[in-house]
């Protein structure tokens, strides 16, 4: 049997790990956060910035068997880079030690060493209602108590969640008034916590377990926490670059710190997340089970590629050059031969996916009929009532098309809806 892949295997030669201070508090250890935010902090590092290592605190069950994995593993895992670039294949191994340790518990917020704060706990997750905003107030009450004159720390949540940022700090306000904390800790918390929004991009899937086994026999070790992924990544973060980077020295080719990333949201919501949500129902209705095999369908492929060049990105005020390169750059991306990536998984909070990230496109462009195609076999799918539209329900004209795409589904299927919506296409 092959070893488990300890901090015996790391090589010093990459940087100390044991040199350098914990400066990062992540809540959560899933793939994405592990595949772009953990690695970024293990490239900064092992370029000589001393960006510091992370603790993942948890507390899912879930979460917990992560945690109990990476300690395991001496906070170790492997990363690997799978996909096309310019059409070519590309393939990357490498070993990232930017964790720590994993805890159970969030109180290291009280360490003076923290200056950043980093969450992925979904959009599901990203309500007041929901444990994690209850959290970070704990964690960041337990720093006013216990170091009130540490550093700055910058929250920054990766969440899809527009203007996550400040979202995330009226919130946090909120709870500290509801819990009756004292009025001097929400002062506190605005001079000396900067909430930042961010925006990450990258396709990270689990690897089925055949490929699984056959890279551990590549590394020669075993990785329970093994992350496949694309070479495509970006993770920008809204901050001045001269305040973020003495806390967090992590800004590189795919790490951009802008005073605005407006842009670079708009792009990836619309252009990658919303035509990712308006495809699911359509091609699991299909019986398409992996977004690759959609892109070499006759029918899903000329879908996708209408939707984006011809209805989403005319209801964007997107640069049109820069978004249709990358456009086609996504697409390329979907194709990606490696990654397993399933549209079961991506229709997970289907429905508030779709009020975020399709919903402002049909409000800007009503007319678009590929878009209340997509709307039709949402609702078909999630069996969902019209009013779960959002604000395009209220567009009459809108659904009317909509009802009348849905009733195409329910009589002739969604691939003689397809043929309609494209044979339409042509004769306009």
């Amino acid at each position: 049997m092959l070893p488990l892949l300890t901090g015996a295997l790391w090589p010093d030669s990459a940087y100390r790990r044991d040199q350098l201070p914990e400066r990062v508090l992540q809540f959560g250890s899933g793939m994405l956060l592990r595949a772009l935010c953990v690695a970024a902090v293990d490239a900064a590092n092992r370029a000589g910035a001393r960006a510091g290592r992370i603790v993942v605190v948890q507390s899912t069950a879930e979460g917990a068997v992560r945690a109990r994995a990476l300690s395991a593993q001496d906070g170790l895992f492997t990363l690997v880079e799978r996909g096309l670039s310019g059409g070519a294949p590309l393939e990357r191994m490498g070993l990232i030690g930017a964790i720590s340790r994993a805890l159970a518990a969030d109180d290291v917020a009280a360490n003076p060493s923290i200056q950043v704060i980093v969450s992925n706990v979904s959009e599901a997750g990203f309500r007041i209602d929901a444990p994690f905003p209850g959290r970070l107030t704990d964690a960041l009450h337990a720093r006013f108590t216990r170091a009130p004159d540490a550093p700055p720390v910058f929250v920054i949540p990766t969440e899809l969640v527009p203007d996550n940022g400040p979202r995330l700090a009226a919130m946090v306000d909120e709870l500290a008034g509801r819990q009756e904390r004292p009025q001097a800790f929400r002062g506190w918390l605005k001079a000396r916590v900067r909430f930042c929004s961010s925006l990450v991009d990258r396709i990270v899937t689990v690897p089925p377990p055949d490929q699984h086994e056959s890279l551990e026999a590549q590394l020669g070790y075993r990785d329970a926490l093994l992350t496949v992924t694309e070479p495509y990544a970006l993770w920008a973060i809204e901050a001045d670059p001269a305040e973020l980077h003495p806390a967090f020295p992590v800004a590189s080719i795919t790490v951009v710190v802008k005073p605005d990333i407006t842009f670079y949201r708009e792009r990836k919501l619309r252009l990658l997340n919303a035509l990712h949500t308006a495809t699911t129902p359509v091609a699991l209705l299909a019986g398409v089970r992996i977004v690759r095999d959609a892109t070499q369908h006759p029918l899903l492929s000329a879908f996708q590629k209408r939707l984006l060049f011809e209805e989403i990105i005319p209801a964007t005020d997107l640069p049109a050059g820069e978004a249709r390169a990358f456009a086609h750059a996504v697409l390329e991306r979907f194709a990606n031969p490696w990654l397993e990536h399933e549209w079961r998984v991506i229709a997970t909070n289907q429905e508030e996916k779709f009020r975020i990230r399709v919903v402002p496109l049909i409000v800007r462009r009503p007319d678009l009929p590929g878009l209340a195609l997509a709307a039709a076999a949402h609702l078909t799918f999630t069996r969902a009532p019209a009013h779960a539209l959002g604000e395009a329900a209220r567009i009459p004209e809108f659904i009317a098309a909509t009802t009348q795409w849905m009733a195409v589904l329910a009589r002739d299927g969604v691939e003689a809806a397809l043929i309609r919506l494209l044979e339409t296409a042509r004769c306009t």
